[in-house]
């Protein structure tokens, strides 16, 4: 290392121009690194959906998804899997563990999905793949609505979409709210029968009719001309003149037995924007786009074109991330500004205006070198990696300090400027690396956290390793270079030199505690037991993720019962309505969706019957959202016939509500009874709030019982009635058609009249048979029943999921060690199974990840101290420092009132971990150079203690001072020139910021007391023993 650190002098010019270009270059990164405001979250997630027309739940969950299911489970790195059977489809959705290889399990998933086919029925419609990209959410809505025609709006939103795919950065786009084209056949059914015309007749004139033939080429020996049929259906008129009978004297045509009209599919969802129909657009970014610019893009093209549309067509904007990131990269860019000035103030006032410059140097050295890299290796620049820059502002200047402080003295010693800073730099290489390497063996281990959290918080190790490891090469090469290389006078004092004088009171009080080791020890003792006792009894308890306000806010509508979906819009609309006066609500896009399966796609319930997205002013304009959302539930307390699922923005790595229990049985007629007896212990309790299960009331069902000899005598089979029937539910599909102002293919439907399909219709039907129409009451019979809406398969297990919030102030164990007792004390059925998930599982999942982490960079730091120190009992010292920095961390929290976070507060001990021990390494460095020169144990102890001061109490202080911001949530705008406490994005990090700087006080204290008593003690045992 001496080697380099002299080849790197001895070119001191090279190394000046290396690093103006790393400058210049981290530069240019900063400006064009892709930016968004949370990480992307990387878990592999896949649906495989079947469609049936027509059978019933029970047989989809017979028929289509146990095939499935038995292919499927076992295919590597599968997590969950998640079967739901429901009328007409089955719908299976895979989640593999996070970081497992996508396009493995991709190719995994289709592979076992086409060998499942052959086991499903004949007439079942091929398994579909698609994969559920969770990086991938709307980074924009655009809502269309005003009082225009619908099919006017519809058009208007499909010709955006065609002009918004084309920009640069779009991936897609995902327009809700619209309807399907559909032409629509109304048969006649008395003309049809004066004509004596069946509706397989109509049907196969249209399909016949309707064909793309392909007649070849002739070859007539000069040159080749091909043949061309045209016999597609190119509009209205063209079915409207098909023929469908001829007689001598007469021709029917379809125009002769039906009304062919031009429409849309039944409304299946309606959506509103502040309680007026819209039609909106969701658009999705390239991942490598930069979110800013894609959005800028979209609503530039997006008032070009409003300039072309009707006057009263209005534009809404919502969920847009980009207003996210500028805010949370912005109030971050401002903290990482406020904390490097403060970090060079109070360098300056230690160091002095010149060694301070030097200092500063390896904050944009690090800043812009790890941001460069960060770029190169495709990571973004997002709330983590920014809160890791603030992280590392104090310990970049670590090294940098204590060269630069060495450097001064060999001066002040009569070495000129280019001997004293490479010596300097030599002589505490393998101090400042060992130090770096104890930093970074507490932050590897973190780059392989698994699952969401894991995900999400990634890019912090990463983040940290990368700056720390610019910061060495900061600290040991280009700081002292360019000292060397500026002229400047030899500083006259230094606080390194007058560290004894200015600190009499600290050395008699370090002189006190070597004479004393057993004191030292019980008072360091006797702070980290108070610590645990006070938190235990006033402390505010554990929670998973800290609680973040949050800008917008979800209410999902449910009813029990089997709604139309007129019936659905009703009552979201009664929610809009009477949450719309709250005060701090911006806008309201409220959905509803009326069917079982679209619900299912929108990883909802099955009774969900609609969602209500609310966007908030901004934070500084209204209450927070728990207050609005307490206001909400006032509100909407006495509305009738529905229950509201009430939720704030999700932040973090968590996906799951606070308490979430699946009950599972081998017999599925156990699991309504539970299920029930669950949310009533549930509800009664003081503990939870909004509790849902998704088990859902089965709706009613006619079974048309056909007596298949009878039919048979009339000629008359099962396939026949049930293509009849559909003529009174959604029709009969008997081909497609492309106009030019539809997307794509548009259905060509035959059905009953509006005034003929109903129940009544259905009895009375008449079907063609061999003796002419006959009813179909003579064959058949029509009976009532109940029908299970929904069939719910966890890992092939029956499961049905009781889901709850809680109540502010209860922590998730607690609510849910109350729970278990409960359940245990109650009467459920034999064979009923309780297993709790949701934000526990991911509690109990980082928990024993941190342990284990710990652990491991444990082993790593003591292997990285017994190389630099060669001491099992000075490395073990070392590392006390950590245990006894946890008394800092529990009395921080309890002073600001904060629950300890298992994800924030955990890795805010795991650096603290790297960190504290770096002070101790200098100091015990300093004191074994003392012992070699011969100096007593007691004295080496005593002036290793004061000639370290200066650089321990300002490597503590740098990094005290840089995370100080963060510990008080204040935010300094120096671009809008303002001040304010609590943004949102500075609560991210408020309780990882405490356990920093709680335990980093309390552990300064103990390096230079504890420390130098036991390193005493030490030494005279071992004189004593030679």
């Amino acid at each position: 290392m001496k080697a380099f650190i002299a080849a790197a002098f001895s070119r001191n010019r090279a190394s000046i121009l290396l690093l103006a270009v790393l400058l210049i270059m981290g530069s240019i990164a900063y400006a064009t690194i892709p930016k968004e405001a949370a990480p992307e979250i990387d878990i592999p997630v896949f649906t495989v959906t079947v469609s049936y027309p027509g059978i019933s739940t029970e047989d989809s969950a017979r028929l289509l998804v146990e095939p499935l299911e038995r292919k499927l489970q076992s295919i590597d790195g599968l997590d969950t899997l998640t079967a739901q059977a429901g009328e007409g489809f089955a719908m299976l959705q895979l989640e593999f563990a996070a970081g497992f290889d996508n396009e493995k399990a991709l190719r995994d998933v289709k592979d076992e999905t086409e060998k499942a086919e052959q086991d499903l029925p004949s007439d079942a419609e091929k398994p579909t793949v698609e994969e559920v990209d969770l990086s991938l959410f709307p980074i924009l809505t655009v809502a269309l609505s005003g009082n225009i025609p619908e099919r006017d709006l519809i058009q208007l939103a499909r010709n955006l979409e065609d002009k918004l795919e084309t920009l640069n950065g779009v991936l897609e786009i995902d327009m809700s709210g619209d309807r399907e084209d559909l032409l629509e056949i109304i048969i006649k059914p008395l003309a049809m029968q004066s004509y004596n015309i069946s509706l397989t007749e109509v049907s196969r004139a249209i399909s016949n009719n309707n064909l793309l033939v392909t007649a070849g080429a002739m070859d007539t020996g000069a040159g080749r001309i091909s043949v061309a049929i045209p016999g597609t259906i190119e509009n209205i008129v063209d079915v409207l003149e098909m023929p469908i009978k001829t007689t001598p004297n007469n021709v029917v045509r379809v125009s002769d037995v039906a009304e062919v009209r031009r429409t849309f599919k039944d409304p299946v969802s309606y959506a509103r924007i502040d309680g007026q129909p819209s039609i909106a657009l969701d658009i999705k970014k390239l991942s490598s786009a930069n979110v800013i610019d894609v959005v800028d893009r979209v609503t530039q093209m997006v008032e070009q074109q409003r300039t072309e549309w009707p006057t009263t067509v209005n534009v809404a904007y919502m969920q847009n991330q980009a207003d996210d990131v500028k805010q949370f990269l912005g109030d971050l860019e401002n903290n990482v500004i406020l904390a490097i000035i403060l970090v060079i103030l109070t360098v300056v006032v230690a160091l002095g205006v010149k060694a301070s410059l030097l200092v500063a140097l390896a904050i944009p050295g690090s800043f812009l070198g790890g941001i460069l890299t960060l770029q190169l290796l495709g990571i973004t620049l997002n709330i983590v990696v920014l809160f890791a820059l603030i992280l590392v502002i104090g310990m970049l200047v670590d090294g940098a300090i204590v060269v630069v402080d060495l450097a001064e003295r060999y001066r002040r010693q009569g070495q000129d400027r280019l001997q004293a800073y490479l010596a300097a730099s030599q002589r505490m290489a393998w101090p400042i690396i060992a130090s770096t390497m104890t930093t970074l063996a507490v932050f590897i281990p973190l780059l392989f956290w698994p699952g969401m959290a894991g995900q999400f918080m990634f890019y912090l190790p990463a983040t940290v390793i990368i700056t720390l490891l610019m910061s060495l090469l900061m600290a040991l090469v280009f700081v002292p270079i360019i000292g060397s290389s500026v002229k400047s006078k030899v500083s006259v004092t230094s606080q390194s030199a007058n560290a004894a004088d200015n600190g009499s009171k600290l050395q008699s009080l370090v002189s006190y505690m070597v004479d004393k080791p057993l004191l030292a020890l019980l008072v360091s003792l006797f702070v980290l037991l108070l610590s645990f006792f006070l938190y235990s009894k006033l402390g505010q308890g554990i929670n998973f993720f800290p609680d973040i306000e949050a800008d917008r806010i979800q209410i999902q509508v449910q009813a029990d019962g089997n709604l139309s979906v007129s019936e659905a819009d009703n009552l979201v609309k009664l929610v809009d309505k009477t949450v719309e006066p709250v005060a701090g609500i911006e806008r309201i896009y409220s959905r509803t969706i009326g069917s079982v399966e679209e619900r299912l796609k929108a990883n909802l319930d099955s009774e969900i019957i609609g969602t209500l997205q609310i966007d908030l002013l901004d934070w500084q304009e209204r209450d927070s959202a728990t207050k609005i959302i307490q206001n909400i539930r006032t509100k909407t307390d006495n509305l009738p016939g529905i229950a509201l699922k009430i939720e704030k923005q999700q932040s973090g790595p968590s996906s799951s509500r606070p308490v979430s229990v699946e009950v599972s049985a081998k017999d599925r007629s156990l699991l309504p009874e539970a299920v029930d007896n669950l949310l009533k212990m549930m509800k009664e309790s003081d503990e939870f709030i909004d509790t849902s299960s998704d088990m859902a009331t089965p709706k009613p069902q006619i079974k048309i019982d056909v007596d298949r000899e009878k039919a048979a005598e009339y000629g008359v089979d099962v396939a026949t009635l049930g293509t009849l029937a559909r003529l009174l539910t959604d029709g009969v599909l008997v081909g497609t058609y492309l106009p030019e102002s539809a997307p794509e293919q548009v259905d060509i439907r035959i059905r009953y009249p509006w005034e003929e399909r109903s129940m009544a219709d259905l009895a009375n039907l008449r079907i063609p048979a061999s003796r002419g129409l006959m009813p179909i009451e003579n064959f058949v019979q029509l009976s009532p029943s109940l029908s299970p809406t929904i069939i719910t398969r966890v890992n092939s297990r029956n499961v049905q999921t009781v889901e709850s919030g809680l109540v502010p102030g209860v922590t998730v164990v607690e609510a849910t060690e109350t729970l278990r007792q409960k359940i245990k004390q109650s009467d459920f059925a034999k064979g009923v199974e309780f297993d709790f998930t949701g934000e526990l599982d991911d509690q109990n999942e980082a928990m024993s990840f941190l342990l284990l982490a710990f652990a491991l960079a444990i082993f790593l730091m003591l292997f990285v101290l017994l190389l630099q120190l060669n001491s099992f009992f000075q490395g073990a010292l070392v590392l006390s420092a950590i245990v006894f920095s946890l008394a800092g961390v529990l009395l921080a929290l309890l002073v600001r009132q904060e629950p300890f976070s298992v994800v924030m507060s955990g890795i805010g001990i795991m650096a603290l971990a790297g960190i504290v021990v770096n002070n101790n390494i200098v100091l015990i460095d300093a004191y074994n150079e003392y012992r070699s020169d011969g100096l007593s144990p007691m004295d080496a102890a005593v002036k290793a203690a004061m000639q370290r001061l200066n650089p321990v109490l300002l490597t503590a202080t740098t990094t005290i001072v840089g995370l100080l911001p963060m510990v008080l949530g204040l935010t300094v705008d120096f671009f809008e020139r303002d001040i304010f406490m609590g943004a949102p994005s500075g609560q991210y990090w408020i309780q990882l910021s405490t356990a920093l700087v709680g335990g980093l006080l309390v552990a300064t204290f103990i390096t230079l007391l504890l420390t130098p008593a036991m390193l005493a003690w030490d030494g005279q045992r071992r004189e004593k023993a030679n």
